[in-house]
């Protein structure tokens, strides 16, 4: 035991306190960089899509970057105001592009399928989709 009677001395919970500090800024930091690059892959898409293929905004639903734990780890789910049922997945590292679609079970439903897309892109030559 210690003179004070306690089980932990100051200087022990001065530098427990500290480490905890420090794991907490590491977390937080690491979480803030996560949330600020999805939200950069959000705009390079969003301008991609209203600059560069004519879109409006009314035309998009929504458009949210995701973090997962596939490589690459940053990507963006685009969802059309006139495709609620299909979920475009799209790149935006080095240049954006259409990366593959994702049929929804209501797109199953209605038997809808690659040539019924409107906003599929051949171009990027995606042949993957994936069913939810």
């Amino acid at each position: 035991m210690f003179k004070d009677g306690g089980i932990l001395s100051k200087k022990v919970k001065i530098i427990l306190f500290i480490f905890l500090v420090l794991i907490c800024a590491v977390f937080f930091a690491a979480y803030l960089k996560i949330e600020i690059t999805k939200t950069e892959y959000e705009k390079r898409v969003t301008s991609y899509l209203l600059d560069e293929k004519g879109y409006e905004k009314k035309d998009i639903k929504s458009v949210d970057g995701i973090y997962g734990v596939k490589l690459p780890p940053f990507y963006v789910i685009v969802v059309f105001e006139d495709e609620p049922y299909v979920k475009y997945t799209y790149f935006a590292h080095n240049e954006v592009h259409q990366f593959e679609y994702i049929l929804t079970e209501e797109a199953i439903k209605k038997n809808i399928n690659k040539s019924d897309l409107k906003n599929y892109d051949p171009l990027n030559g995606i042949d993957k989709y994936i069913i939810e």
